[in-house]
């Protein structure tokens, strides 16, 4: 250690050249590193999930969930299965050991499932495997509004503006909600078929059988071979009409005969309001590991410019999830700004010597940002965690230039020697001291890098930011500042006797705490007392502190989820989300509402409030969800509703929960009963929703959906013919 201050005092503009390298590389680093709320975490959990489109959960559980539960359960470090079974789908949830390889793991269970598909219907989809990735969230909802035709408005979209929007850097799936689609519908009439002798699957595997466009080899003309198609495909309406169904008697039967073909629309099964008006949501998601502030940004500057060009059509910002990100990541490096600063002013108080304070100021900022230099080429991000690092390490890396400086100024005022000789040896006098400190500190944080949990995957990001912080500090400590107090250290050899009123003030400052000091050594016993009467006051208070995993932050946004029974019409559910809007704005005054939006979702339904900013209300988004809460509670018959003020770290929630729903708390049921089932689920609800400061209390099974069951009579049917 004592070489490298030795070669950096010698070799002043060397040592300068290479702070400028490392600050250049920094700030580079800095820009191009990725901005995002928390730290990458990878989930050691997959899912696979299947499509039966039409059956029944019982069945779905019986000819599709049992037989995947049975395939995955030989796999290596699987440590919980769990299944979900809905009309139409089957989800199997596969939570492995912490460190397990996710993707040998993905491999193994594709393996599995490949064995699996002849036992699976013909009719059900080939099992899909999904991981668990936090990028998947949509960074930016848009509401697009027009005065077209929503039909048209859908084309637009998907031809035109979800193209421009792909092609955005970093931009991944793009989601398109709420449209309108064309559809040709072929409606039978019963009475001819039956008069023809034919049914329903005879007019589909027609219209199946000619709307074809098939390869038929290749001719010989000339010297040239020629690729022969045959175009079926339909083009119009009047060719799906006179497709021949069948031939009686040599008679053609055609659709036209026995049905009518119209040009119409697909059944409404989703619906998008933003303030009463009605619109086409467009999710846009990013790709994993991208900057979040970057695409967000330019989702907005591209959204901003096709307003400036087209007026037909308004696309408004509903959600940016990198708002908070920006909002929270600036209030943390303001704080480590200020920190910087306010460490900066309490040295100049103590050392009243400019040229001291400056050498140490300017250690901060370059430890700074050769951190970021570290960060980059150790593929961290910028995120709440590094920031608070950082803001962390700020206090730890003034200490080894504060404890240099302080050994050089006593070298150049106690012992006379010249500035670069007093450099030199009081480094070198404490240069051990403060490797010794560095690495301790350190230490400490070792624990974490070898965690293995969620929480422990955060905090590692932390954990290697303080420590590249403090390695950069103690390399500064070691080199840049000997060489700055040798250069332009201002400071005189001290005579004999005399002090500096720095000195002084420490003189008396020392005197008075000498003297309250033999006062408590003299009270022994008191001391003792009062020591544990505090210790028996804190151990006592410790319950009355409450425990939450975030501070609890404004986002500026209440969530309403109204979920009505399984089948339940699009029509009645848009009626009585109607009437769920009227009491949600009597509730939450007008001023403080910037966005209004609602989403229909079949038998669902979710009323999103953009609140006006914190500082333009009166009201948290926290209380404004509790006056809504018991305005709306108990209003919408047969619908289960749940309010929520979104809280800015609700990702966390996410992350702890391993991508659940991030309830506070989830109790689980199991049994082979179904009904007892329900009934015991029921009486836990209502006893729960008793205790106080509990809301939004739901049961995550539904019954299914309404069905007409028709069972067959075979001996019937045989008599029959």
């Amino acid at each position: 250690m004592a070489s490298i201050t030795a070669v950096s005092i010698r070799r002043p503009v060397a040592t300068a050249m290479v702070y400028l390298i490392l600050i250049v590389v920094g700030i580079v680093s800095f820009r191009s590193l990725p901005v995002d709320l928390l730290p990458q975490v990878e989930f050691t959990q997959l899912t696979v999930r299947v499509s039966y489109p039409n059956v029944g959960p019982e069945e779905v559980e019986r000819i599709i969930t049992d037989p995947i539960e049975n395939a995955v359960a030989g796999l290596p470090n699987l440590e919980r299965v769990t299944s979900r079974s809905e009309e139409g789908s089957s989800r199997v949830r596969l939570e492995f050991a912490r460190g397990t390889n996710i993707d040998e793991a993905a491999n193994d269970l594709r393996a599995a499932l490949d064995g699996l598909r002849d036992e699976l219907p013909i009719e059900a989809d080939a099992p899909r495997i999904f991981k668990l990735d936090l990028d998947r969230i949509e960074v930016v909802s848009l509401a697009v509004t027009s005065t077209r035709h929503l039909a048209d408005l859908t084309r637009i979209l998907e031809e035109e503006l979800a193209r421009r929007f792909d092609q955005i850097p970093g931009v991944g799936a793009i989601d398109i909600r709420g449209g309108v689609y064309r559809e040709v519908r072929v409606e039978l009439d019963r009475d001819r078929l039956r008069a023809s002798g034919l049914t329903a699957l005879d007019v589909q595997a027609a219209l199946a059988r000619d709307n074809v466009t098939l390869p038929t080899g290749t001719v010989k003309r000339g010297l040239d071979d020629l690729y022969v198609r045959a175009l079926g495909e339909y083009r119009d309406l009047d060719e799906i009409a006179r497709t021949v169904v069948a031939r009686p008697d040599g008679r053609p039967i055609r659709v036209r005969d026995v049905a009518q073909v119209r040009d119409a629309f697909e059944d409404v099964r989703y619906l998008v309001e933003m303030n009463g008006v009605p619109a086409i949501s467009l999710g846009i998601q990013k790709q994993s590991g991208s900057n979040t502030v970057a695409v967000a940004s330019a989702v907005r500057r591209e959204a901003e410019r096709i307003n400036r060009e087209r007026s037909d059509l308004q696309l408004t910002v509903v959600v940016d999830q990198s708002d908070f990100i920006r909002k929270s990541i600036g209030s943390v490096q303001n704080s480590a700004i200020w920190g910087s600063l306010l460490a900066i002013t309490v040295l100049y108080a103590f050392l009243r010597n400019r040229s001291s304070t400056s050498i140490i100021a300017l250690s901060i900022p370059i430890s700074v940002i050769a951190t970021f230099g570290l960060l980059y080429f150790g593929g961290l991000t910028l995120n709440q965690m590094t920031f608070g690092g950082l803001a962390l390490g700020v206090g730890l890396i003034v200490d080894n230039a504060i404890v240099v400086l302080e050994s050089i100024v006593r070298r150049r005022e106690e012992s006379g020697d010249s500035k670069p000789e007093a450099a030199a040896v009081g480094t070198r006098e404490v240069a051990g001291a403060i490797v010794a400190s560095t690495l301790t500190t350190c230490v400490i944080f070792l624990p974490v890098v070898f965690a293995r949990t969620t929480s422990g995957a955060l905090f590692q990001a932390l954990a290697l930011v303080v420590v590249f912080a403090l390695a950069c500090s103690l390399f500064v400590a070691l080199t840049l500042v000997p060489v700055l107090a040798a250069r332009f250290l201002r400071l005189h050899p001290r005579k004999d006797g005399e002090r500096s009123s720095t000195g002084r003030t420490f003189e008396r400052v020392e005197n008075w705490y000498t003297g309250r000091l033999r006062q408590v050594l003299a009270r022994r016993g008191v001391v003792f007392a009062v020591t544990g009467v505090l210790l028996l006051l804190a151990i006592s208070a410790w319950p009355l502190i409450p425990v939450e995993l975030a501070p609890q932050t404004d986002a500026d946004e209440i969530d309403i989820e109204l979920e009505m029974a399984r089948g339940t019409n699009i029509a009645v559910v848009r009626t009585l989300v109607d009437e769920l809007e009227d009491r949600v704005r009597a509730a939450v005054p007008a001023q403080d509402i910037h966005l209004f939006s609602t989403e229909i979702r079949g038998d669902s339904a979710a009323v999103e409030l953009k609140l006006a900013p914190q500082e333009a209300r009166t009201l948290t988004a926290a209380e404004l969800a509790d006056r809504v809460r018991r305005e709306v509670d108990g209003e919408v018959p047969g619908g289960e509703l749940d309010v929520e003020a979104q809280q800015g770290l609700w990702m966390l929630n996410r992350v702890f929960s391993s991508g659940g729903g991030g309830n506070a708390i989830e109790i689980e049921l199991r049994g082979w009963e179904i009904d007892a089932a329900d009934r015991t689920a029921g009486e836990i609800r209502e006893r729960i929703q008793r205790l106080p400061g509990i809301t939004d209390v739901r049961v995550s099974r539904r019954e299914g959906q309404p069905e007409q069951r028709l069972v067959l009579d075979r001996e019937r049917i045989a008599h029959l013919g």
